[in-house]
């Protein structure tokens, strides 16, 4: 029993995130080089096995202590459960358990991204075609910089033909408004018109998408009803 009461202590959590802020606080320094680079192009459980063990040390013990601190939550919770169903407020008792499941779905969904995300570069002109990696086509339409004054870039964008059957059909992205088609978001990052329109995309494939806002759906309901019942328990005093 104190072997499983330590599993399902706030101390053991509380020790779990200390070492971790740490250990991610040494290795954002000692992380430089080509391997940082490489760090954001590829899906990071795909960096970690190409990297030697010295460079990448900090990130394995940042995911056995995940691994720990998600644990640590799952029994907690479980515990929670488990010997006070039945015995008070329902919403009550489930509120803070929306939480923990809001977090461990976080976890969940960026395992699911280290696993199987994607990121391609592509250079396109205007006027031309390009395929997403799972087929689908899409074209080129035009391609837009916008200069300051003194000529400087300060913007750009490209209007998009998303259904080649029907040419009328488009979308316009430019820096942090992506086209989202098919599991597959096309990011324009670097645009230029001389000496011709031509254009950098980005096509990135994050499937852990969906379950991170889950997550963070449940973990906002479950911080809204704590407050909501603390409140009402605090007038009632």
């Amino acid at each position: 029993m104190k072997i499983w009461r330590f599993l399902i202590s706030l101390e053991l959590c509380l020790l779990l995130l200390g070492l971790l802020c740490a250990i991610m606080g040494a290795g954002s320094f000692l992380l430089t080089g080509q391997y940082a680079a490489a760090i954001n192009a590829m899906p990071l459980l795909v960096w970690l096995r190409a990297v030697p063990v010295g460079i990448s040390w900090w990130l394995w013990l940042t995911l056995v202590l995940i691994f720990g601190i998600a644990i640590n939550t799952l029994f907690c919770s479980s515990e929670t459960i488990w010997s006070r169903w039945n015995r008070g407020n329902l919403i009550a008792l489930l509120a803070p358990q929306l939480m923990h499941a809001g977090f461990l779905l976080i976890i969940l969904a960026h395992l699911t991204s280290a696993l199987w995300s994607s990121v391609d570069q592509l250079e396109v002109h205007e006027g031309s075609l390009a395929t997403l990696p799972n087929g689908i086509k899409f074209g080129v339409a035009a391609l837009s910089v916008t200069s300051s004054p003194q000529g400087m870039p300060v913007g750009f964008s490209s209007e998009l033909v998303t259904n080649l059957d029907n040419p009328t059909v488009r979308t316009v992205i430019s820096p942090n408004h992506p086209w989202l088609s098919g599991g597959y978001g096309v990011y324009i990052k670097q645009a230029e018109m001389y000496p011709f329109k031509r254009a950098l995309f980005e096509i990135h494939r994050e499937p852990g998408a969906g379950l991170a806002l889950a997550g963070s759906l449940l973990f906002v309901v479950g911080n809204v009803l704590v407050l909501t019942l603390k409140s009402r328990n605090g007038r009632e005093m």
